[in-house]
């Protein structure tokens, strides 16, 4: 979640800079390089770069990776693999449809008729579903 600074900011942050962290250099003559956190000393830096090299930077010079992730875990810690869905969730069923329909679905969606025969197969059903029920309650005077 987004707490009002900046991003720029908020990845200079040198709060949960650990040791190990994968980080990329920012500026200076090993911009772009990335390397992993050996030590902080006196607020700067020890970092060994891929290539073999060990410098020294202040936190604003790089952009944290591993600090990245553990953010991102903290904001969304239960979750695994795609956020979910605002749409109403689904459940997975089997049906047996002639071969002839599931065929003409096919070419539907090939055709740009419908864009899946999912959602066609459940457009489909909910009208004919809200139309069946409409019937129903006008014939009663109340939903059963």
């Amino acid at each position: 979640m987004h707490d009002g600074k900046d991003m720029e900011q908020q990845s200079q942050e040198p709060i949960g800079i650990q040791t190990g962290d994968k980080i990329r250099i920012r500026s200076g003559p090993y911009s772009g390089a990335r390397g992993v956190i050996q030590a902080e000393v006196d607020g700067i830096l020890e970092v060994l770069l891929d290539e073999g090299t060990g410098i020294q930077v202040e936190p604003q010079e790089i952009t944290n990776y591993s600090l990245a992730a553990r953010r991102a875990w903290q904001t969304m810690p239960k979750r695994s693999g795609r956020p979910q869905l605002s749409s109403p969730r689904k459940r997975m069923v089997s049906m047996r449809l002639d071969i002839d329909v599931w065929d003409q679905l096919g070419d539907a969606v090939e055709l740009g008729f419908v864009s899946s025969r999912e959602e066609a197969v459940n457009t489909w059903i909910r009208e004919r579903l809200n139309m069946l029920f409409s019937k129903n309650i006008h014939l009663t005077g109340e939903q059963e």
